[in-house]
């Protein structure tokens, strides 16, 4: 809980710098440095590990981060370094571009199926998102077999289960409700 409010309380506060400066490079900054961070092991223990001191920990992600980040990005990271903070990078990251993703009127869809989707459905999907919510939309994919078929759509806190295997089951559910029942027999 506390973690959570400390995110959201930086990530506001870069996003007012970003607001003035470039929004949407900082947030392909942000996105790439957490996932540099999260995918190698030991750049992630370097940096949160104790006892190694803030300026190695600065020289190194400086190194890592070369020529490819901005100003703001780089001191930002330094400023979670220096506060001992940098654990909270990936929450950081994902409320930033929550912000970001509202003042630029985007909305994140992440559409799961039991098959990979062609190129025609993901449009139809999308342009079907666009309607509904009225705002442009960013498609994350994923694929679960265990679907059987059709697909989960989750908009923020909204989920959309249009499966085969949610169907399924709430038949069962329907099913073993209605049973326990007594029937009537007879004609009336």
């Amino acid at each position: 809980m506390i973690n959570g409010s400390l995110a959201r309380r930086y990530s506001q506060a870069l996003f007012e710098i970003a607001s003035d400066t470039g929004l949407d490079q900082i947030d392909v900054d942000l996105r790439e440095l957490t996932k540099m961070v999260e995918e190698n092991r030991e750049v992630k223990d370097t940096l949160l590990h104790p006892h190694i001191s803030v300026s190695d920990k600065k020289s190194i992600m400086d190194k890592l981060m070369g020529k490819d980040f901005g100003d703001i990005t780089r001191r930002f990271l330094y400023l979670l370094i220096d506060r001992r903070r940098a654990y909270l990078l990936p929450a950081i990251q994902r409320e930033f571009t929550r912000l970001a993703d509202e003042a630029r009127q985007v909305v994140e869809a992440k559409i799961t199926s039991a098959i990979a989707l062609s190129s025609a459905q993901l449009d139809e999907l999308k342009k079907a998102i666009v309607r509904m919510t009225g705002k442009d939309v960013r498609v994350i994919t994923d694929v679960r077999a265990e679907l059987i078929g059709g697909v989960i759509i989750q908009i923020g806190d909204r989920v959309i289960d249009g499966t085969i295997s949610h169907s399924l089951e709430k038949m069962r559910e329907n099913l073993r409700k209605n049973s326990d029942k007594p029937q009537e027999v007879g004609v009336k």
